[in-house]
């Protein structure tokens, strides 16, 4: 599958509408780890972030398959830049297209949807806590050795991510929910399975 069959397919599971950029690419991000679809992920400033689903998010607004919506909520205290979310909701030509997308992917679209529901489970719609747990998941899963709290928490800090060793420890708990890291620790760290 492509990254816009992807975000479309993803959309439908979720009701036809999905809020905010960061909830869609975590959600994608471990989607990705748990089904292998192939899409890419680099570090960027709210965690994993694929270029590939940024771009097929720009070609469905172009098609008009959804409708982007922006939520104002002021400025932010500490840097007074204006903060934003946007909503993503399937047009009636969108609805169409993933009524498509999910005959022609039907094996696919069950395991996208259980898996989906797997994750909104496990992050209870809190975006943060799944932004956190993916930077983890992230740190872990790329650096090819065990890595204590410490660790983890210094490889975010070069990669350019404030993460705490408090929040890496509510993300292995968020990662345990996943069954992505299992009860064994190593240095405080649950060992990913």
């Amino acid at each position: 599958m492509r990254a816009l069959e992807i975000f479309l397919l993803m959309l439908e599971a979720a009701g036809g509408k999905m809020a905010g950029k960061t909830l869609i690419q975590k959600r994608a991000y471990f989607l990705n780890e748990f089904l292998k679809l192939g899409l890419r992920f680099k570090p960027h400033y709210y965690g994993p972030y694929s270029p590939d689903l940024d771009d097929a998010i720009g070609k469905a607004k172009v098609l008009g398959f959804v409708q982007e919506s922006a939520v104002n909520f002021g400025p932010d205290m500490n840097t007074g830049f204006e903060v934003r979310r946007f909503d993503y909701v399937l047009t009636p030509d969108g609805k169409v297209v993933a009524a498509a997308l999910k005959k022609q992917y039907q094996h696919e679209w069950e395991r996208l949807t259980e898996t989906l529901g797997k994750i909104r489970e496990a992050d209870k719609n809190d975006y943060v806590a799944l932004s956190l747990a993916a930077k983890t998941f992230y740190i872990l899963s790329t650096s090819g050795r065990t890595l204590t709290v410490p660790d983890i928490a210094a490889e975010a800090k070069r990669i350019g991510w404030r993460v705490s060793e408090r929040d890496i420890e509510r993300a292995t708990e968020l990662l345990l929910k996943l069954g992505l890291v299992n009860g064994e620790t190593t240095g405080g760290v649950p060992v990913t399975n």
